[in-house]
């Protein structure tokens, strides 16, 4: 067989082969149509409880000024334990609190010293990040955190109590 019918094979073999899009891991989502318009879809309760329980999450609050800032300011580690504890830390202090599934939204409680509501999510997921969207009626359909990685159990050994 000569190269040409060969390299003629191959890129009949190569133009057959189904890709994905490739993720832009550098660009900032803000709203969640930015999101949706970009590929991503939506988790549901199950598929939220499968990607987070057990495991440490590594984040970064979107900052919607959108300006240029010290990549690692905004940062944060989350332990969600399968029993619902959560251990959270902003590299300033570690919270204890709490985490379950309402429907198809991701709600936390936290026991900071000063009460705060309860915060609930719609989940996006989009290559292999994740995008935390608020319910707050003021910000309804920010991304208001992104999920940057994740690792089984509690990696970061953050206390939990």
């Amino acid at each position: 067989m000569n190269y040409k019918a060969i390299l003629l094979m191959l890129s009949f073999s190569l133009a057959s082969c189904v890709t994905t899009p490739a993720v832009d891991d550098t660009k900032t989502y803000y709203s969640d149509q930015e999101l949706i318009a970009a590929g991503a879809t939506q988790l549901m309760g199950s598929d939220i409880v499968g990607a987070f329980s057990g495991n440490t999450l590594y984040g970064k609050y979107v900052d919607h000024t959108k300006s240029e800032q010290d990549p690692n300011a905004n940062r944060w580690v989350e332990f969600l334990s399968s029993d619902g504890r959560v251990a959270y830390y902003d590299f300033t202090q570690l919270v204890q609190g709490t985490w379950q599934i309402r429907t198809n939204l991701i709600c936390f409680n936290y026991q900071f010293e000063i009460p705060q509501p309860e915060n609930c999510f719609v989940v996006y997921g989009l290559g292999d990040r994740h995008f935390f969207i608020s319910t707050r009626q003021q910000t309804t359909g920010d991304v208001v955190t992104m999920v940057l990685g994740r690792k089984n159990g509690n990696a970061a050994g953050l206390e939990l109590k």
